[in-house]
This record gives C-alpha cells, structure tokens and sequence, in this order.
C-alpha cells in the first residue's frame, strides 16, 4: 500500500511538474506535524486533562474489579456451607458483575478515543492552519508529510517556520 501510494505521489509531482513548467515554478515543501502538534503550548494542557480522564476510568474500572474479584473470593471460600439456591444466585451475580465488567472496559476505551478526539481536533485543525499560512507565505505549492520520504533535503523542511508561527516552543520537549 505504501508502495503504491509512493509511485502516486511521484506521478502526480512528474505531472504537475511538468504542467507547471509551463505556466509557474513548483515549489514543494515537507513538515512533521506531530512536532509542530508537540511543541504547541496547549498539547500538554489537553495531554493533562486526557491522562486525569484516563485515570479517572482506570480508578472506577479498578473498582469494579476489586469487587468482583472479593465476591468472587467470598464464593470459592463459603460456597461449600451455602444451599443450592444461594449458589445459584452468588453464581449468576458473579456473571451479571463479570458481564459489566467486560461492558465497562469496552465503554471506557470508547470513551477515551471520543476524548482524546475532543481534545486534540482543535490543535489538529490549529497545526493545519498554521501549515496553510506558512505554505502560502513562504509560495509552497504542495507540502507533504515528513513521514512520507525516506530523505529529504532539509531546506524544504517547515515545521519550525510552522512552529514559530503557531508561538510553540522549538525546544525538545520534556
């Protein structure tokens, strides 16, 4: 697939670049958006809220195990003194708690994908503003993804340009 998406790439650059000779210079430029995303001053505060949530859910869900994990201890030890109808019922308990176990794991992950989502869509859209000014100004006619090249000469590299234009920090982060 990557491969495929590479020979594209390249078709479409031979292309517009051999339309464009015609009629205007092509300019192509790169940028690492996931560094320009980690310098941004407000990805560490949403970081910060989306680990807090995270523990919140991983505290409830440690909760809830530490529950089922006592019935199910009270079960092993006293079940040879209760009747058969107080096992029955121990027994369905423990499967209606192992079934909302199982249910609040999955809901839980769910969740934490919706928040992380939440909070990192508006850098996204931040970062790809920042990317689009840059672009405009500096007379880019396509920028790429860093990650899409094996090299790439770093005079067409952005993210800082881009960084600086978002006011992040181009220092290593913590």
């Amino acid at each position: 697939m990557k491969k495929l998406l590479f020979i594209l790439v390249a078709m479409v650059t031979v292309g517009f670049g051999r339309v464009a000779t015609a009629q205007e210079a092509v300019k192509f430029g790169y940028v690492s958006s996931d560094s320009v995303m980690l310098a941004l001053p407000e990805y560490k505060t949403q970081m910060k809220i989306y680990e807090s949530y995270g523990k919140q859910l991983e505290a409830q869900m440690k909760g809830k195990q530490q529950e089922f994990q006592t019935k199910l201890q009270d079960f092993q030890q006293n079940n040879a003194n209760w009747i058969p109808e107080v096992i029955q019922d121990k027994q369905q308990e423990l499967q209606r708690l192992d079934a909302s176990l199982q249910e609040f794991a999955q809901t839980a992950q769910n969740n934490l994908a919706k928040k992380e989502q939440e909070l990192l869509f508006p850098l996204y859209e931040k970062v790809q503003k920042g990317i689009d000014e840059v672009a405009k100004e500096q007379g880019f006619t396509f920028i790429l993804q860093k990650q899409m090249f094996l090299y790439a000469n770093e005079k067409y590299d952005i993210t800082a340009l881009v960084i600086k234009k978002l006011g992040g920090s181009t220092a290593p982060a913590e």
